[in-house]
């Protein structure tokens, strides 16, 4: 093994493991000659990805860093976990029944310049199609539904592009029978394998649209905990408090990948057969609102590039976290995307063949759940975009020890593509 030392750490001994992480893997090179590959590994199906998967995949990545940024914008110290992914999906479907300015919004906010609709239809279809089949181990689905009101008649252009790019279920809901709620309920709980539950909470009698997206992820780690490793130990919070907690032990040197700065330590901590990983960025200090400017795309594409290949026993946290936003409106306003949440002529005119009154979204809810335990992540998450009418209704060499022992933002990502298909922080994992 070669050891070449960069510069030298100079943490307090409470951030050891964070600090000799740093020192092994950011400032060395380490070669082992130990095989650390899972038995029975299952090659993944890779292809070239085109123009416009790639530039789509960088779409996502910012839309996901910058909504990200928005969320943990108000500082608080509480878990958060969502799907940008998701929340993507559905507005790029509330997309298309848009055209001139208010496309436009959407388009940029979705960090889509430079491609047409066309093209950015195609390009969801294409990189949600790769990142189903690229790993056979990894059970991922994504699916997609629209209901609109009945008696209405939604625009065969966006009903043939619904179908077309977002693979969609579309069915008429009667606003009026208080089982259409379930009937959307129920349509979440499938597609989320009875994660995401009773999500829709009413249906207003203004509204002639849902669009939802719904997003399931179960991964096994390639190195998993064993279970008679785990034991209680301290997690130190963003204000110094210790907890005990649940910590996971890998007890064994395994492969991973990571890069690292006297200021905080990435980490990727790999699934099955290595194409999907949860990312991992963490500091010294614990405060996450630090970490939050360095956590932009062109980062995130250094971290990537420059890993360095590490052997760690790795330490980590179990935990959950259900998450839901009961309505984005204000972050997506703050983004940018304006116009479709006013009740404006110019907003949804693609969307309906029959005259209506002025159209808007009223709300995006989220909802996303994350297990991580010993064996590997199951992760759900779902999102609704509802369109209401105007009415006068209210809308090492030595193995090192690499304890994430203080709170960390992660996120669930597919190395080929870059996408993130699931983002969070976890300030304390006794907070469900």
């Amino acid at each position: 093994m070669k050891i070449s030392f960069i510069k030298p750490c100079n943490y307090p001994k409470t951030a050891a493991s964070i600090c000799l992480l740093s020192a092994v893997i950011f400032c060395f090179s380490c070669i082992s000659g130990e095989d650390n590959s899972p038995s029975g590994k299952v090659e993944a199906n890779l292809r070239e990805l085109s123009l416009d998967e790639n530039r789509l995949s960088e779409s996502n990545t910012r839309f996901a860093t910058n909504l990200f940024q928005q969320l943990a914008s108000n500082g608080d110290s509480k878990n958060i976990f969502f799907s940008p992914y998701s929340v993507h999906q559905a507005l790029a479907m509330a997309m298309n029944g848009n055209d001139g300015e208010v496309l436009e919004e959407f388009i940029q906010v979705l960090q889509m310049e430079g491609m047409n609709l066309e093209e950015a239809n195609q390009a969801v279809k294409d990189l949600t199609s790769f990142l189903l089949d690229v790993d056979p181990k990894v059970k991922l689905s994504i699916a997609n539904g629209i209901w609109y009101k009945e008696d209405y008649q939604v625009r065969i252009p966006f009903k043939d592009a619904a179908r077309q790019y977002f693979n969609a279920e579309i069915a008429p809901f009667n606003v009026y029978d208080p089982n259409s709620v379930d009937i959307i309920n129920h349509w979440i709980e499938k597609q989320t394998n009875n994660l995401i539950k009773d999500m829709l909470d009413f249906i207003p009698e203004d509204a002639v649209m849902y669009l939802v997206n719904a997003i399931y992820f179960k991964g096994d780690w390639t190195y998993n905990f064993p279970k008679e490793n785990t034991r209680k130990e301290k997690f130190t919070l963003r204000n110094g408090q210790e907890i005990m907690t649940d910590m996971m032990n890998l007890g064994e040197p395994a492969g991973f990948k990571a890069y690292g700065t006297a200021d905080y330590t990435y980490l990727e901590i790999p699934y099955s057969s290595e194409q999907y990983s949860m990312g991992v960025l963490v500091n010294e200090s614990g405060n996450l609102s630090q970490l939050y400017p360095h956590f932009t795309l062109e980062n995130l594409d250094e971290w990537r590039s420059n890993s360095r290949d590490v052997n760690l026993i790795l330490k980590m946290p179990k935990f959950k976290i259900e998450y839901r936003i009961d309505n984005l409106a204000d972050d997506l306003q703050a983004m940018g995307l304006v116009r479709p949440f006013i009740f404006h002529q110019d907003n949804f005119t693609q969307l309906f063949s029959n005259p209506t009154n002025y159209l808007k979204i009223s709300r995006v809810i989220h909802q996303a759940l994350i297990e991580v335990d010993e064996k590997g992540t199951e992760a759900a998450a779902a999102t609704i975009v509802e369109v209401v009418e105007k009415t006068s209704l209210p809308p090492n060499s030595t193995p090192t020890i690499f304890t994430l022992d203080r709170p960390f933002i992660f996120f669930i990502q597919e190395k080929h593509s870059g996408a993130i298909l699931f983002m969070g922080k976890l300030e304390n994992p006794l907070e469900s």
